[in-house]
């Protein structure tokens, strides 16, 4: 457990060196982020919701999809596809050390440090410009905060195993930007999957793309305790039901 957190570390402490490309993907996400915020206000309209989202809600999504694009990587991860190309694979299988947690801790250390400098700062940038919605309870934020430790490990999974089309393929990398933009569209980045027709609703849920991005903004936003509803009777409290059944003899 000890070399997977300095591994988290380590890779934490390479971010920030790298100060420069910080700042100009916050600049970037930030700029093409209001030019989505302004096309979701024009296709509102005078309309008060669209399936379900409020125009603050939507422009809340829209923010923090743009806050979670450098966390989940959604558009390129490379570092193992040229680890392998180079060869430098057969180092790192040769150790005593889990292979896919050596690139998980990596990454987790990578996606905390995006998140909490460009991520954090787009979800300022655009509360103040727009004016945003937060959750108003506890829960939500718990639920906020598990579902974007999921969301990382989630993705990480997906891009770990993409990455390892390069043990079989010359060219993984091309084959890694297809696959990255191809689940772009079901991970509910471009819109939400709620504003989706039910058939490609269907088909996206069918997916685990949706919780990289849509199911944390959803449970941000309140929708996906909201769909829960109430809980089964079989699965409330004894003392809500009544008390327990009387034992039989």
């Amino acid at each position: 457990m000890r070399l997977y957190l300095e591994l988290a570390k380590k890779s934490l402490q390479r971010q920030v060196a790298y100060r420069g490309a910080t700042i100009a993907g916050f600049v970037t996400n930030l700029f093409f982020g209001a030019l989505r915020a302004a096309i979701l206000i024009a296709v509102f309209g005078t309309a008060t919701s669209v399936a379900g989202y409020s125009i603050r809600d939507a422009i809340t999504y829209t923010g923090i999809t743009q806050a979670l694009i450098a966390m989940t990587a959604l558009w390129g991860w490379f570092d193992m596809i040229r680890s392998i190309k180079s060869g430098e694979v057969a180092s790192d299988l040769s150790k005593p050390f889990d292979y896919y947690g050596f690139w998980l801790a990596q990454d987790i250390g990578r996606g905390v440090y995006q998140f909490a400098t460009r991520g954090v700062t787009i979800l300022i940038a655009f509360a103040a410009i727009f004016g945003t919605s937060f959750p108003a309870t506890i829960e939500q934020w718990t639920l906020t905060g598990v579902g974007l430790l999921l969301a990382l490990l989630l993705s990480f999974a997906w891009r770990f195993l993409v990455s390892t089309t390069a043990f079989w393929v010359t060219d993984a990398v091309g084959l890694a930007r297809m696959a990255y933009f191809v689940m772009t569209f079901p991970s509910g980045f471009v819109v939400p999957v709620a504003f989706m027709p039910n058939w490609l609703q269907a088909i996206c849920l069918a997916t685990p793309f949706p919780s990289f991005i849509n199911t944390p903004v959803d449970l941000y936003l309140g929708r996906a305790t909201q769909k829960l509803g109430p809980l089964p009777a079989c699965a409330r409290p004894a003392d809500e039901l009544g008390g327990l059944p009387p034992s039989v003899g």
